[in-house]
């Protein structure tokens, strides 16, 4: 089967907004942004329409990438304004920027999308405040295929901070048994095959094929590649999704169901904010 990302994205949407409807909050989002880069420009400006749909104020900060001292002054004011609920960090940064002092220097109650040292800590020691919205995502969409993840074996391709990583955790605490594959790793068609539930987050176009997975596989594919102008996933799709008992596909599968996870999370850190008044 697959699986509708945007219809799923869709449910978690009314729900925020009926919520901030209801008990009339207003919830406030800063995106903050350097560098040229085309995409992640698309992406901010997205993020403001979803959050406008819902009743969640957004702006995004523009920054050149020679303006990284005007970009932590911005954050450090963000941080401390209470108007302002919630944070996120446009990625990829310019080459020149501190990517570690931005972990350090966001505030962690309104790291919306979990990078902070602290967060990240928290959420390895199993007590989060916030769940990186793509991992987050990629549970949400398991959970919503009602297959019973404990004792299943998943395998995750890819072993970033920011996805790779706690995505296995996250399965961990499903009760899977948890396999995370890498560059480096030796005959990954061998632990592909083994997966009940594969998580491919590679960044590389058709790395899994459909001779790499079982039948029945659930595939949540939260790859995104550029090619000839369009957008494709990790795994390649035609030949696994007669396989696979539920796939994502690219796009339309994991990416609108992130988006909504930035709108839950930004009503999350409202509700920690009104908590500390």
């Amino acid at each position: 089967m697959i699986i509708d990302g945007k219809e799923i994205s869709n449910r978690i949407k009314e729900e925020v907004k009926r919520e901030i409807q209801e008990f009339g909050y207003k919830p406030r989002l800063a995106i903050l942004m350097a560098g040229d880069d085309e995409s992640s420009k698309v992406y901010a400006n997205s993020k403001v329409k979803a959050c406008e749909s819902v009743g969640i104020e957004a702006k995004v900060y523009y920054f050149s990438e020679k303006e990284e001292d005007k970009f932590f002054d911005t954050l450090e004011k963000l941080n401390e304004d209470k108007d302002t609920h919630g944070i996120m960090i446009e990625m990829p940064l310019p080459k020149g920027f501190d990517v570690d002092k931005v972990y350090d220097t966001i505030n962690p109650y309104k790291d919306v999308d979990c990078i902070s040292n602290y967060n990240m800590g928290r959420l390895f020691a199993g007590k989060p405040l916030f769940v990186p919205c793509t991992p987050k995502a990629i549970i949400h969409i398991l959970e919503n295929t009602g297959v019973d993840l404990e004792g299943k074996h998943a395998v995750v391709i890819g072993r970033s901070n920011i996805l790779g990583k706690p995505v296995a955790k996250l399965l961990l605490d499903k009760n899977c048994t948890v396999t995370v594959c890498h560059s480096k790793t030796k005959d990954l068609a061998y632990h592909t095959k083994q997966a009940d539930v594969l998580v491919v987050a590679a960044g590389k176009m058709n790395l899994v094929r459909g001779d790499m997975v079982k039948e029945g596989v659930v595939l949540i594919d939260a790859g995104i590649n550029v090619h000839e102008g369009k957008i494709y996933g990790d795994a390649d799709f035609e030949s696994i999704k007669d396989k696979a008992s539920y796939i994502t596909p690219v796009p339309g599968g994991v990416g609108p169901v992130t988006t909504a996870m930035i709108l839950k999370n930004t009503l999350e850190a409202f509700k920690y904010a009104v908590k500390s008044l």
